[in-house]
């Protein structure tokens, strides 16, 4: 028990002190190509710079640079994040392209014709990795809407569809548009799909980051049918918010809980549940089930399900279409009660295309209607 209060004491000393620092922020956004022109970046980054004003970011703003001109904003970033210290924020938008498994952000004036001339032509992701590996502030974050496709010709092996996965130091949590290896998409309106959920989800009050990026995979995922998955890598530390506060909406789910088998002994046992969500999203309070001692060989313990349930029914078409719950150990049943949270469901029938998607359960019952297509 002391060393579970220890981690959450930890836990809510280093989220005040995040709360508490500065916030520099560096964001680009490249439209104006001559090869593939975007339509949304500059639109994208404006956005995004806004939206981080508003939560206590000092942010450096640029659109449609060359790649002097990046170079330049991300030397001046670094120097700052290194003056001021406390969080840093790097988000790109626009083309973006790997060659050699090294991710590449491609300035407006990229003029590359063969791929060993991309590292002359573009800014290698690793000069903001460097910056602010460099500037050894405590907290990091890249945001990266960079692959909406490759405006290299692919005519070797060595230049690849969409971006790589990037390492990084300790206290830094990256996250991609779309899945390595895949691009993502422009979009139809004002925003990308991924920087619309952005900054749809970025505000909400009481939100670690990594729940906002929740957020923002299920909303991408929706809109795009699956063709789009968001991606992150974390090495954090502690608890980032954007906006401090209550939660307003509903907590993610977490991973589902497996019995406890237990052997008999003179005296009852006490298995601790839901402490994540105790330390994430609601005031410190740990509950305890005390199982109590029966003369039987075994026991099994198994957490019910709390006053909080919400039903979920899906109506398929086919109507005999197999539904199933990919993150809990419960089976689908029409009408099955869940905790609220995010779930990915999966509804497959021979002679469809298998769709899975995320839905959220939250504070009301939730019907909905799923039709497959046919696979010809």
């Amino acid at each position: 028990m002391k060393y579970l209060l220890s981690i959450l004491l930890y836990s809510l000393l280093t989220s005040i002190s995040f709360a508490a620092s500065p916030r520099t922020a560096l964001i680009i956004g490249n439209s104006s190509y001559k090869l593939m022109p975007l339509t949304n970046p500059e639109n994208d980054a404006e956005d995004i710079a806004e939206k981080l004003k508003t939560l206590g970011f000092e942010v450096i703003f640029a659109k449609n640079k060359s790649k002097s001109g990046m170079k330049t904003l991300i030397r001046e970033f670094g120097t700052k994040l290194k003056q001021k210290g406390g969080v840093g924020l790097f988000f790109y938008a626009g083309h973006g392209l790997q060659i050699d498994g090294q991710n590449y952000l491609v300035p407006v004036d990229f003029n590359a014709s063969v791929s060993y001339e991309v590292a002359d032509s573009a800014v290698n992701s690793s000069l903001i990795t460097g910056a602010m590996e460099e500037a050894e502030n405590p907290l990091n974050i890249i945001l990266l809407d960079a692959c909406r496709d490759n405006p290299f010709p692919r005519k070797n092996r060595s230049s690849s569809r969409g971006l790589a996965r990037m390492d990084s130091a300790s206290g830094t949590i990256i996250a991609y548009s779309t899945s390595p290896g895949d691009v993502a998409a422009d979009g139809e309106g004002r925003n990308s799909p991924y920087t619309e959920n952005l900054l749809k989800h970025m505000g909400a009050p009481g939100l670690t980051i990594e729940q906002v990026f929740k957020r923002v995979r299920v909303g991408v995922e929706d809109y795009t049918g699956g063709r789009q998955l968001p991606w992150e890598t974390s090495s954090l530390r502690g608890d980032f918010y954007f906006e401090p506060g209550q939660i307003l909406a509903s907590p993610i789910a977490l991973p589902p809980q497996k019995a406890v088998q237990e052997k008999a002994k003179p005296q009852a046992t006490r298995i601790p549940v839901q402490e994540k969500i105790a330390a994430i999203e609601k005031p410190i309070a740990v509950q305890e089930i005390i199982i109590p001692q029966v003369p039987v060989p075994q026991i099994q313990a198994i957490v019910t399900t709390s006053a909080n349930a919400r039903k979920l029914s899906i109506f398929t078409n086919p109507q005999d279409s197999i539904i199933k719950l990919l993150n809990s150990d419960k089976k689908y049943a029409m009408g099955v009660k869940l905790e609220p949270g995010d779930y990915r469901i999966e509804i497959s029938k021979d002679g469809f295309r298998t769709k899975k998607q995320w839905v959220t359960v939250d504070t009301e019952n939730l019907e909905m209607q799923i039709t497959l297509v046919p696979d010809y």
